[in-house]
């Protein structure tokens, strides 16, 4: 057959696949609606932090984010919807595409290459998929993430850190990129994102009036207050994962989990005071643990694409694991330093020794089957949600990164 022709018919055949799915997801109500019903809300005059939404959900995301939805909401469910998957499936492309970018890929053959990807995809595809099927906003918040270090890393500063503050502002979650930008001596970098991020705050004054949007940053920081009693007892919804909803199901008895199954599941019974301590004391132990992966003074900028990527993919890791609330779609950021995973077996297959490689391989294999046993096999989801796998597999896979050790002689400097 022609290549050009396969070549077509390849492209075809996916694009076909794509718009079938788009028009099947675009009929499902997803928390899509919810942010154009708050949007339609702020236009009303309404605290939209105050108000709840279908079941009693409140909207957590920033004042910009609502205008910026806003003209979303004149059109109808299945319209919006298709435009959000579209854009979602787009930026999961772009996303991939930065990370090839990011990562030394110059001496991949196309066979490892391909394999690389594939690795990747199918790691992602669970996340991917829930993201577009909640209509949420991570995969959007994770390619401003993603994009912005990649403008700040070429000395792009203005549209750096225009980009990862406007992901800071819809989410608070980008905000670990903002010590590392400083630890790594990017400072203006950093100095643009946190000058946006003011800016972002106060740009919707121009649309709402001052005093409401005073008004509805401060009921916004009462809601999203970490030190919120519910945000240390974390298990609302059966679909939360992290540290905090772990170690609740852990080391306290009678969780408020309506949804928990009568197995047992907890070690200990110990207070709430305690347990917020010993919470933090852990996310203090996992933020500290970056060190590990810097491995330089303060102030010294990477001396590789290959340990930029790993020190970038561990804090990225860090986001699901150490903030509240968050779900099991939150878990896309583990994504890069999964890829860079399998990117240092393949890349040191040569010298890495045998019962190493062996390891290595099998853990990921375990960390990818835990975290994809939804799709395999999801007739026990239940129990999936109850024992909180997904969180064991990202700090699995906090172990194996550690143990993934760039070898200098064989990266490309992040310098040239």
């Amino acid at each position: 057959m022609n290549p050009n022709i396969k070549k077509y018919l390849i492209y075809s055949l996916g694009f076909l696949l794509a718009a079938a799915y788009i028009f099947l997801e675009s009929q499902n109500r997803g928390d899509l609606t919810i942010y154009l019903n708050a949007s339609r809300d702020l236009f009303k005059g309404d605290d939209i932090f105050v108000n709840t939404y279908f079941d009693g959900y409140h909207y957590f995301y920033s004042v910009l984010f609502a205008i910026l939805v806003y003209p979303l909401s004149f059109l109808p469910m299945w319209v919006y919807n298709s435009l959000w998957i579209t854009l979602n499936i787009f930026l999961v492309y772009r996303i991939f595409l930065i990370i090839k970018n990011l990562l030394p890929l110059h001496d991949f053959s196309k066979k490892h290459l391909m394999f690389l990807r594939v690795c990747g995809f199918l790691f992602a595809l669970r996340f991917i998929h829930e993201n577009i099927h909640a209509m949420q906003i991570t995969i959007i918040i994770m390619y401003l993430a993603l994009q912005g270090l990649q403008f700040v890393f070429a000395n792009k500063y203005i549209s750096g850190g225009a980009l990862i503050a406007l992901g800071i502002n819809i989410k608070l979650l980008p905000i670990v990129l903002v010590p590392y930008l400083l630890y790594r001596g990017f400072f203006k970098g950093a100095i643009f994102t946190i000058a946006f991020y003011f800016l972002y705050m106060f740009i919707p004054a121009l649309v709402i009036g001052w005093d409401h949007n005073q008004q509805l940053l401060a009921t916004w920081g009462h809601l999203i207050n970490p030190l919120n009693s519910n945000h240390v007892l974390d298990t609302e919804e059966r679909s939360f994962h992290g540290l905090s909803t772990l170690l609740s199901t852990l080391l306290v008895k009678n969780v408020p989990d309506k949804h928990a199954l009568t197995i047992p599941r907890n070690i200990a019974d110990i207070s709430i005071e305690h347990l917020n301590l010993i919470l933090n004391i852990v996310r203090l132990i996992l933020i500290a643990f970056t060190l590990y992966f810097l491995r330089s003074a303060p102030f010294k900028k990477p001396v590789t694409f290959y340990q930029r990527f790993r020190e970038v993919s561990y804090i990225l890791m860090l986001i699901p694991l150490i903030f509240p609330h968050q779900q099991h779609y939150a878990f896309l950021f583990v994504c890069p330093a999964f890829v860079f995973c399998i990117h240092y077996l393949i890349r040191n297959r040569n010298e890495l020794k045998t019962n190493f490689k062996k390891t290595i391989s099998f853990m990921l294999i375990l960390i990818y089957l835990i975290c994809n046993l939804k799709l395999l096999l999801g007739e026990f989801n239940e129990y999936y949600e109850h024992f909180k796998i997904l969180t064991y597999a990202a700090i699995l896979l906090v172990i194996v990164l550690a143990f993934c050790e760039p070898k200098e002689k064989e990266s490309v400097s992040a310098t040239a």
